[in-house]
């Protein structure tokens, strides 16, 4: 918070905008890319009690979505899993669901190997771009991800890949509309996406089952003051487009 609080007065007070330096497309993404747990981009704490609940929410839609379908041992992906968090929410309430998490920070995993491990969860060090198996998972989780990535279409292929027959993916965005990358000009941040494109863009490979909004930051003038909302209005709501948007997704040509 305080990183990135710090780019935000930074941000203010130059007389030019913070520049954001980008690679090639050829190359490996951001130049200044960081992978350590420190980063500012990851949650850090060590127990959920101390995870920020607009996190936790997303993750709370997934276990949900898990209780009410009744799915046999289903498999889970949970791609950039961060310091391991959400893959131990699943897992502790699910005890028949196996959760793999994956996340280009090696010191994330350990992290989460230390403090997230449980007997039906695996946290594996994986750099994007990378190949999933085939057909493997019955649900993928992609939360606050594509937007991190260079090549997110091929992010969006190897989720497709990975799904089982009827399996279905949860991918989280920033919402271009509500929280514009060229006023909030982030180090780690490719693009942000609006609803409009963003829903066009899915519905060439995806069906959409349903989609929600979640508002998280405090804005002035559509710049986030990187002050927390009230929890209280963190909250999800279906069909209503916020801050960010989440979005539940199966392949078309699988259901």
């Amino acid at each position: 918070m305080l990183q990135q609080l710090s780019r935000y007065l930074r941000y203010r007070c130059a007389k030019k905008p913070m520049s954001i330096v980008y690679k090639d497309r050829h190359g490996a993404g951001l130049d200044s890319k960081d992978f350590s747990l420190n980063s500012g981009e990851r949650q850090i704490a060590s127990n959920l009690l101390e995870i920020r609940k607009d996190h936790l929410l997303r993750y709370r839609l997934v276990s949900d979505y898990i209780s009410l379908r009744n799915h046999n041992n289903p498999s889970l992906l949970d791609i950039f899993c961060g310091n391991g968090y959400g893959t131990f929410l699943l897992t502790k309430n699910h005890s028949a669901v196996h959760v793999t998490g994956i996340d280009g920070s090696s010191e994330a995993i350990e992290f989460a190997d230390k403090h997230y491990k449980l007997p039906n969860n695996l946290f594996k060090h994986k750099l994007f771009p990378f190949l999933l198996p085939e057909r493997v998972y019955d649900i993928v989780v992609c939360f606050e991800s594509l937007e991190h990535v260079v090549d997110d279409q091929l992010l969006l292929t190897q989720i497709s890949r990975a799904l089982k027959k009827n399996g279905i993916a949860f991918i989280s965005v920033p919402n271009q509309d509500e929280y514009p990358l060229e006023k909030n000009l982030h180090p780690f941040h490719f693009r942000h996406y609006s609803h409009s494109g963003f829903v066009d863009r899915l519905q060439r490979k995806f069906c959409i089952e349903k989609w929600y909004g979640q508002n998280v930051y405090e804005f002035k003038d559509d710049v986030n003051t990187y002050h927390l909302l009230p929890e209280s209005e963190m909250c999800l709501r279906e069909r209503e487009t916020g801050q960010f948007n989440i979005y539940l997704i199966h392949s078309r040509n699988e259901k």
